[in-house]
């Protein structure tokens, strides 16, 4: 399933004729991916398996404060996946990423920063819960392909809860 994720956009986007062979004016689409996390508190026993998909959409308009940078984009993205205590989360997720530093081969590293709020269940305590708040993470991306790491903050002495993984596919 990820070689098809992977190769159906590179392949529709073969005839694209931009600047950098990677960025594409106007909107854009993503579908997202959802795999691995990293817990800070290892003597809980999470699952670090979160499974689960979403869809993204990022425009570019034309405001200052994204500067001339055409991979400075909004985005919007509401979620699905297997929480780490075997539940359910749906977050839904508004933010902007920044170009820091474009790499060899079609390469950008950017930073994205995102207020989410998620409906967050917990099967073990059979709780749900809302959730919301501030969503600080770093993208690398290859042509259609970005890999995503967000840290997922709490309210505690250890403000870093846990690291988690995706990959969005924009065509």
């Amino acid at each position: 399933m990820l070689t098809i994720l992977v190769a159906l956009p590179s392949g529709a986007f073969a005839g694209d004729a931009s600047q950098d062979g990677d960025a594409r004016p106007g909107q854009r689409w993503g579908i997202s991916v959802w795999g691995l996390s990293y817990h800070v508190d290892r003597s809980v026993d999470y699952d670090e398996g979160n499974w689960g998909l979403g869809f993204r959409y990022s425009p570019r308009p034309p405001w200052k404060w994204l500067g001339g940078n055409e991979n400075n984009r909004l985005f919007t993205e509401v979620d699905a996946l297997r929480n780490s205590h075997g539940g359910l989360v749906l977050p839904m997720s508004a933010g902007v990423e920044y170009e820091v530093k474009a790499l060899p081969g079609h390469c950008h590293l950017l930073v994205l920063g995102a207020l989410t709020l998620a409906y967050y269940q917990n099967p073990a305590d059979d709780v749900s819960d809302f959730k919301f708040g501030p969503v600080p993470g770093l993208t690398l991306g290859w042509r259609h392909v970005r890999a995503n790491m967000i840290a997922v903050l709490r309210k505690s002495s250890q403000p870093l809860a846990a690291i988690v993984g995706s990959m969005t596919i924009v065509f």
